[in-house]
């Protein structure tokens, strides 16, 4: 649902982009885009909760780079096309001082609508980012377990669902 809703901003937002907002890209210098993908890159943290669960994933060796490498060609893709769509339909002075770029961004093409599909694709984020953290979460305490680092109660895993009970 998420890339969906990415994927519909995208794809009416490339007809509202004003090249010109384009000009004079890095007017603080380009140290300033190498900040800025520091941030960036906290969004790939993801990929850890890929390896956290590769225990229980069939044929690791072959899914888990597979996964690895096309999340990471999708996730760039998509924030790449976004950030070029806000920026294209952006006044620069809104897009400085909002909270909220990305809705303010399909708020300005889509009206409300696409304020709220917006914010819509943000709650779904964070509930999909919790939900694997939480899952993520649980299978560090049995790994530490079945290393004797934590009681053996912590390694304890359903019998009928083989997901953690204690951790």
């Amino acid at each position: 649902g998420l890339i969906v809703i990415m994927l519909l901003y995208i794809s009416a937002g490339l007809s509202h982009i004003d090249i010109m907002r384009f000009d004079d890209f890095t007017p603080r210098g380009i140290h300033s885009i190498f900040l800025t993908s520091g941030f960036v890159f906290v969004s790939f943290g993801g990929l850890l909760t890929v390896a956290s669960l590769s225990g229980e994933v069939k044929d690791p060796k072959k899914s888990i780079p597979r996964g690895v490498i096309s999340s990471t060609l999708v996730v760039t893709f998509l924030y790449a096309m976004l950030l070029i769509v806000v920026v294209g339909v952006s006044e620069p002075a809104r897009l400085l001082s909002s909270l909220t770029p990305v809705a303010d961004s399909a708020g300005s093409f889509l009206g409300q609508a696409g304020f709220l599909m917006i914010s819509l694709a943000a709650a779904l984020a964070f509930v999909s980012t919790a939900n694997a953290g939480i899952m993520s979460a649980s299978r560090y305490p049995v790994a530490l377990s079945h290393d004797v680092l934590l009681p053996e109660a912590f390694g304890r895993v359903h019998p009928r669902f083989n997901t953690p009970v204690l951790a």
